[in-house]
């Protein structure tokens, strides 16, 4: 009898251990990579070591995007099984697709919301302590050589700049939606300050386009949630101004993004070896037409690298790994069963926000959707190893509190 007490009582703390290290990666996720793996492999070290697993499989199968997180991570299973990709390409997609699995083992924990809270404090932190050092590189207060690579051109610290602008973004949002909640103006300061600075680093510092596009979509969705339609004519006419004052001031980050992506689009022509600044289209040229070649199943996991060296085979065009675009990368491996599962996964995740527990954690969650849907567009960001994490990590914590049956909808 003591035994199986000690035993519970051990299971409890090594569930409790998850739960903190699932905080902890919260400050990680937008600081270090080696600390992330670090932090996922113990969380789910402790996962199993809290057992409980009918339970853990009980909350899992009673959550409906949990479900389909599993479901789309098998997609990926079977299409290794007729993928024309080499063994460590399958393994390697495979390996990324895993992360997916975050989301329901993070679903059977169960967090409740001290430690939802805690880990998004966390990372706002994270956010917070970026933001800092970013405007030090940009101001031209730090030294040359420091512990992170950066100039006051391209004022990022811990990632690379999509990285950065991206989740510069969300913690803009994040932000401004702590302040709209705030119960007085005083506490509503600060986070109205620091959604203010996140915003600017995003348009004026840092030159990444797809946070810049992510952010405009973020600052439509707040005023939406906010003011429902007559929130669009405040969203349209803030993002006019910063954009269009963005892009008036030369030295800016958003003008320097637009003015290279005019001279992207100017420079390339489909069939034709593309410049290394805009490589992207070719990609995605090249991307449809071995689509059309394999519509329904796509060439399966792990497979683009092959496919598309056969498709460039005999040209000058340069062979790829990906292409820099997650959907048409599903379309390629998976065909359009796999593009359709995808398109359910974040459709489905915007539908089931409106049964989480409260306002804030369904615009988080409609918020993530918006940055990853905007985000693939211009990035297979579930394959990139930050995004991903970022979204199976907050759609866990989020979707853990979803609640049952269909009455919950706002």
């Amino acid at each position: 009898m003591a035994t199986h007490s000690l035993g519970a009582t051990a299971a409890r703390y090594a569930d409790r251990a998850s739960l903190w290290a699932a905080v902890a990666i919260g400050f990680s996720i937008p600081v270090s990579t080696a600390l992330d793996s670090l932090l996922v492999a113990a969380l789910l070290l402790c996962w199993i070591a809290g057992g409980r697993y009918r339970e853990k499989l009980a909350a899992i199968r009673g959550n409906d995007f949990a479900i389909v997180a599993c479901a789309l991570f098998l997609l990926s299973v079977a299409g290794s099984a007729y993928s024309v990709g080499t063994a460590s390409d399958v393994q390697h997609a495979l390996g990324k697709a895993s992360r997916l699995l975050l989301i329901p083992v993070l679903i059977s924990l169960r967090p409740g919301r001290d430690y939802q809270e805690r880990a998004l404090r966390a990372f706002k932190a994270a956010v917070v302590l970026t933001l800092v050092l970013s405007f030090l590189v940009w101001l031209g207060l730090t030294p040359e050589a420091g512990f992170v690579e950066h100039s006051q051109i391209d004022p990022v610290v811990f990632k690379l700049k999509i990285t950065h602008s991206v989740l510069m973004s969300f913690g803009a949002f994040a932000f401004a939606l702590q302040a709209r909640e705030a119960a007085d103006s005083r506490s509503r300061m600060l986070p109205a300050l620091l959604a203010g600075l996140a915003a600017f680093n995003v348009f004026y510092m840092v030159p990444g386009r797809t946070g810049q596009l992510v952010l405009l979509a973020l600052l439509f969705y707040f005023f939406f949630s906010w003011l429902r339609w007559r929130g669009l004519l405040v969203a349209a006419a803030a993002g006019a101004t910063i954009a269009g004052t963005a892009y008036l001031a030369p030295s800016s980050a958003f003008h320097q993004r637009v003015q290279t992506t005019i001279g992207e689009i100017s420079d390339w022509r489909a069939g034709k070896p593309a410049q290394l600044s805009n490589m992207r289209l070719e990609a995605w040229s090249n991307s449809v037409e071995i689509v059309k070649s394999h519509p329904w199943v796509g060439a399966g996991t792990g497979g683009f690298a092959a496919a598309y060296a056969r498709q460039v085979q005999g040209t000058s065009m340069m062979p790829l790994r990906q292409p820099e675009n997650q959907y048409l990368l599903t379309a390629v491996q998976m065909g359009a069963v796999g593009l359709a599962a995808l398109l359910a996964l974040f459709a489905l995740q915007w539908h089931l926000a409106s049964r989480l527990a409260t306002r804030t954690e369904t615009d988080l969650a409609r918020a993530l959707v918006i940055t990853m849907a905007v985000g693939c567009l211009f990035n297979s960001f579930l394959l990139d190893h930050t995004e991903s994490l970022f979204y199976a990590w907050l759609t866990g914590l989020l979707f853990a509190s979803l609640r049952p049956g269909r009455n919950g909808a706002r």
